[in-house]
Protein backbone atom coordinates (compact mmCIF):
# COMPACT_ATOMS: atom_id res chain seq x y z
CA UNK A 1 0.00 0.00 0.00
CA UNK A 2 2.86 2.35 0.89
CA UNK A 3 4.60 1.65 -2.44
CA UNK A 4 1.38 2.31 -4.37
CA UNK A 5 0.89 5.67 -2.66
CA UNK A 6 4.56 6.59 -3.39
CA UNK A 7 4.08 5.76 -7.03
CA UNK A 8 0.86 7.84 -7.16
CA UNK A 9 2.58 10.83 -5.52
CA UNK A 10 5.51 10.64 -7.93
CA UNK A 11 3.16 10.37 -10.87
CA UNK A 12 1.26 13.48 -9.80
CA UNK A 13 4.48 15.41 -9.18
CA UNK A 14 5.95 14.33 -12.52
CA UNK A 15 8.97 12.65 -10.97
CA UNK A 16 10.12 9.25 -12.17
CA UNK A 17 10.16 6.36 -9.80
CA UNK A 18 13.64 5.47 -8.51
CA UNK A 19 15.16 2.52 -10.37
CA UNK A 20 15.00 -0.81 -8.66
CA UNK A 21 18.29 -1.81 -7.05
CA UNK A 22 20.19 -4.49 -9.01
CA UNK A 23 22.44 -7.06 -7.31
CA UNK A 24 26.18 -6.44 -7.85
CA UNK A 25 27.58 -8.30 -10.86
CA UNK A 26 29.21 -11.62 -10.15
CA UNK A 27 32.91 -11.56 -10.97
CA UNK A 28 34.29 -14.91 -12.07
CA UNK A 29 37.56 -15.84 -10.37
CA UNK A 30 40.58 -15.45 -12.60
CA UNK A 31 42.00 -18.75 -13.85
CA UNK A 32 45.76 -18.80 -14.05
CA UNK A 33 46.94 -21.29 -16.62
CA UNK A 34 50.42 -22.70 -16.27
CA UNK A 35 52.50 -22.89 -19.39
CA UNK A 36 52.98 -26.50 -20.56
CA UNK A 37 56.40 -27.92 -19.75
CA UNK A 38 58.92 -27.75 -22.55
CA UNK A 39 59.28 -31.09 -24.34
CA UNK A 40 62.31 -33.13 -23.36
CA UNK A 41 65.04 -32.87 -25.95
CA UNK A 42 65.98 -36.18 -27.50
CA UNK A 43 69.36 -34.97 -28.73
CA UNK A 44 71.63 -33.43 -26.11
CA UNK A 45 72.85 -30.09 -27.43
CA UNK A 46 75.75 -29.90 -24.99
CA UNK A 47 77.05 -33.48 -24.83
CA UNK A 48 80.46 -34.53 -26.09
CA UNK A 49 79.26 -36.73 -28.96
CA UNK A 50 82.69 -38.22 -29.62
CA UNK A 51 82.96 -39.33 -26.00
CA UNK A 52 79.41 -40.73 -26.10
CA UNK A 53 80.21 -42.88 -29.12
CA UNK A 54 83.47 -44.09 -27.58
CA UNK A 55 81.65 -45.09 -24.39
CA UNK A 56 78.98 -46.93 -26.40
CA UNK A 57 81.62 -48.84 -28.37
CA UNK A 58 83.41 -49.83 -25.15
CA UNK A 59 80.14 -51.04 -23.65
CA UNK A 60 79.21 -52.91 -26.85
CA UNK A 61 82.59 -54.65 -26.81
CA UNK A 62 81.86 -56.03 -23.34
CA UNK A 63 78.53 -57.48 -24.51
CA UNK A 64 79.63 -58.35 -28.09
CA UNK A 65 76.80 -56.33 -29.62
CA UNK A 66 76.50 -53.39 -32.03
CA UNK A 67 76.27 -49.60 -31.74
CA UNK A 68 73.58 -47.59 -33.52
CA UNK A 69 74.31 -43.88 -33.96
CA UNK A 70 71.29 -41.69 -34.58
CA UNK A 71 72.40 -38.40 -36.17
CA UNK A 72 69.58 -35.85 -35.91
CA UNK A 73 68.17 -32.66 -34.42
CA UNK A 74 65.49 -31.68 -31.92
CA UNK A 75 63.57 -29.50 -34.41
CA UNK A 76 63.24 -32.19 -37.10
CA UNK A 77 59.83 -33.90 -36.98
CA UNK A 78 61.09 -37.30 -38.06
CA UNK A 79 63.82 -37.18 -35.44
CA UNK A 80 61.34 -36.54 -32.64
CA UNK A 81 59.20 -39.50 -33.80
CA UNK A 82 62.04 -41.99 -33.67
CA UNK A 83 61.47 -42.90 -30.03
CA UNK A 84 57.98 -44.10 -30.97
CA UNK A 85 59.34 -46.82 -33.24
CA UNK A 86 61.77 -47.90 -30.52
CA UNK A 87 58.77 -49.18 -28.53
CA UNK A 88 57.36 -51.23 -31.42
CA UNK A 89 57.46 -55.04 -30.90
CA UNK A 90 59.52 -55.49 -34.08
CA UNK A 91 62.27 -53.25 -32.70
CA UNK A 92 62.15 -52.95 -28.90
CA UNK A 93 64.08 -56.17 -28.21
CA UNK A 94 66.87 -55.00 -30.53
CA UNK A 95 67.61 -51.98 -28.35
CA UNK A 96 67.38 -54.08 -25.22
CA UNK A 97 69.66 -56.93 -26.33
CA UNK A 98 71.52 -56.19 -29.56
CA UNK A 99 72.35 -52.47 -29.80
CA UNK A 100 73.76 -49.54 -27.85
CA UNK A 101 71.95 -46.42 -29.05
CA UNK A 102 73.66 -43.03 -29.24
CA UNK A 103 71.86 -39.78 -30.19
CA UNK A 104 74.14 -37.19 -31.79
CA UNK A 105 72.86 -33.64 -32.30
CA UNK A 106 73.74 -32.10 -35.68
CA UNK A 107 71.74 -28.89 -35.19
CA UNK A 108 71.02 -27.26 -38.54
CA UNK A 109 73.78 -29.32 -40.18
CA UNK A 110 76.28 -27.14 -38.34
CA UNK A 111 77.21 -29.34 -35.35
CA UNK A 112 79.34 -32.48 -35.13
CA UNK A 113 79.80 -32.45 -38.89
CA UNK A 114 83.50 -33.34 -38.70
CA UNK A 115 82.63 -36.23 -36.42
CA UNK A 116 79.97 -37.45 -38.85
CA UNK A 117 82.44 -37.19 -41.72
CA UNK A 118 84.93 -39.33 -39.81
CA UNK A 119 82.36 -42.12 -39.87
CA UNK A 120 81.71 -41.68 -43.58
CA UNK A 121 78.35 -40.00 -42.99
CA UNK A 122 76.92 -37.51 -45.50
CA UNK A 123 74.02 -35.59 -43.95
CA UNK A 124 71.36 -33.73 -45.90
CA UNK A 125 68.36 -31.59 -44.97
CA UNK A 126 65.13 -33.56 -45.19
CA UNK A 127 66.91 -36.87 -44.71
CA UNK A 128 67.35 -36.82 -40.94
CA UNK A 129 67.82 -38.77 -38.84
CA UNK A 130 70.67 -40.73 -40.36
CA UNK A 131 71.77 -44.05 -38.90
CA UNK A 132 75.25 -45.56 -38.62
CA UNK A 133 75.89 -49.06 -37.28
CA UNK A 134 79.26 -49.86 -35.70
CA UNK A 135 80.63 -53.19 -34.62
CA UNK A 136 82.13 -53.77 -31.17
CA UNK A 137 85.48 -52.37 -32.38
CA UNK A 138 83.98 -49.14 -33.72
CA UNK A 139 84.14 -50.17 -37.39
CA UNK A 140 81.34 -48.84 -39.62
CA UNK A 141 79.12 -51.68 -40.84
CA UNK A 142 76.16 -49.86 -42.41
CA UNK A 143 74.59 -46.48 -43.16
CA UNK A 144 70.90 -45.68 -43.66
CA UNK A 145 68.88 -42.47 -43.98
CA UNK A 146 65.44 -41.92 -42.54
CA UNK A 147 63.91 -41.66 -46.02
CA UNK A 148 64.66 -45.34 -46.64
CA UNK A 149 62.94 -46.38 -43.41
CA UNK A 150 59.90 -44.08 -43.59
CA UNK A 151 56.34 -45.29 -43.20
CA UNK A 152 54.36 -45.60 -46.44
CA UNK A 153 51.54 -43.55 -44.88
CA UNK A 154 53.55 -40.90 -42.98
CA UNK A 155 56.84 -39.67 -44.40
CA UNK A 156 57.80 -38.23 -41.00
CA UNK A 157 57.26 -41.54 -39.18
CA UNK A 158 59.15 -44.82 -39.27
CA UNK A 159 58.06 -48.22 -40.48
CA UNK A 160 58.78 -50.60 -37.62
CA UNK A 161 59.17 -53.59 -39.95
CA UNK A 162 61.71 -51.78 -42.12
CA UNK A 163 63.63 -50.66 -39.05
CA UNK A 164 63.51 -54.15 -37.58
CA UNK A 165 64.83 -55.68 -40.81
CA UNK A 166 67.67 -53.13 -40.96
CA UNK A 167 68.75 -53.88 -37.40
CA UNK A 168 68.41 -57.65 -37.80
CA UNK A 169 70.57 -57.66 -40.92
CA UNK A 170 73.48 -56.01 -39.12
CA UNK A 171 73.20 -57.35 -35.59
CA UNK A 172 76.06 -59.36 -34.11
CA UNK A 173 76.02 -63.08 -34.98
CA UNK A 174 74.80 -65.46 -32.34
CA UNK A 175 77.52 -67.03 -30.20
CA UNK A 176 78.60 -70.54 -31.21
CA UNK A 177 76.92 -73.48 -29.46
CA UNK A 178 78.55 -74.40 -26.18
CA UNK A 179 78.36 -78.18 -26.58
CA UNK A 180 81.22 -78.75 -29.05
CA UNK A 181 83.50 -76.32 -27.19
CA UNK A 182 82.81 -78.03 -23.87
CA UNK A 183 83.34 -81.50 -25.33
CA UNK A 184 86.66 -80.41 -26.86
CA UNK A 185 87.78 -78.97 -23.51
CA UNK A 186 86.90 -82.22 -21.72
CA UNK A 187 88.82 -84.27 -24.28
CA UNK A 188 91.89 -82.04 -24.00
CA UNK A 189 91.75 -82.13 -20.19
CA UNK A 190 91.57 -85.94 -20.25
CA UNK A 191 94.60 -86.18 -22.53
CA UNK A 192 96.63 -83.77 -20.40
CA UNK A 193 95.42 -85.03 -17.04
CA UNK A 194 93.91 -81.68 -16.16
CA UNK A 195 90.56 -80.33 -15.00
CA UNK A 196 88.14 -78.06 -16.87
CA UNK A 197 87.25 -74.69 -15.41
CA UNK A 198 83.71 -73.64 -16.45
CA UNK A 199 82.69 -70.00 -16.16
CA UNK A 200 78.99 -69.21 -16.58
CA UNK A 201 78.20 -65.65 -17.69
CA UNK A 202 75.61 -63.63 -19.62
CA UNK A 203 75.85 -60.63 -21.98
CA UNK A 204 74.10 -58.12 -19.72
Amino acid sequence: MTLSLLSLVLAISGQAAPPAQQPPPTVAPAIIQKAPPAPRKVYSETADAKAQIAAAVASAAEDDIRVLINWGANDEEACTKYQQVQRAPEVSSKFRDDYKLVYVDVGHLDKNMDLAKSFGVTLAAGALPHFTILDAKGKVLAQMSATSLASDTDAAAFDAKKMGAFLTTHQAPAPPPVGPVFDAALAQAKREGKQVFVWFAAPW
